[in-house]
């Protein structure tokens, strides 16, 4: 059976340096686990592993993920391709929520 796909909303920040994803429902991630799902996912380069955020490389883009699944992502063309960079990752750490 696969996990429902969590909600989200993509904005553009206001520097206009990033897009900011919000989850739109209460949510937490065991972070060395999800440490653990991004290495071996292709694609993936893990730059920053602390307790409460992750930054990493995927495709190019670069990805600030916290605990409580906000993301800030950089080096995206569009909100589009945004989009399309947080519904990826985020159905990798939709296996390790809390």
């Amino acid at each position: 059976m696969q996990k429902p796909r969590i909600p989200f909303v993509v904005e553009l920040c206001s520097d206009k340096a990033a897009f900011e994803v919000k989850i739109r429902r209460k949510i937490s991630f065991d972070m060395a686990e999800l440490e653990r799902l991004l290495r071996f996912a292709k694609g993936n380069d893990i730059m920053v592993d602390t307790p409460h955020i992750l930054i990493f490389r995927n495709h190019g883009a670069e990805i600030t993920l916290s605990k409580n699944g906000r993301m800030l992502i950089k080096k995206v063309r569009n909100e589009k391709e945004a989009m399309a960079v947080a519904r990826k990752v985020l159905d990798i750490a939709s296996e390790s929520l809390l």
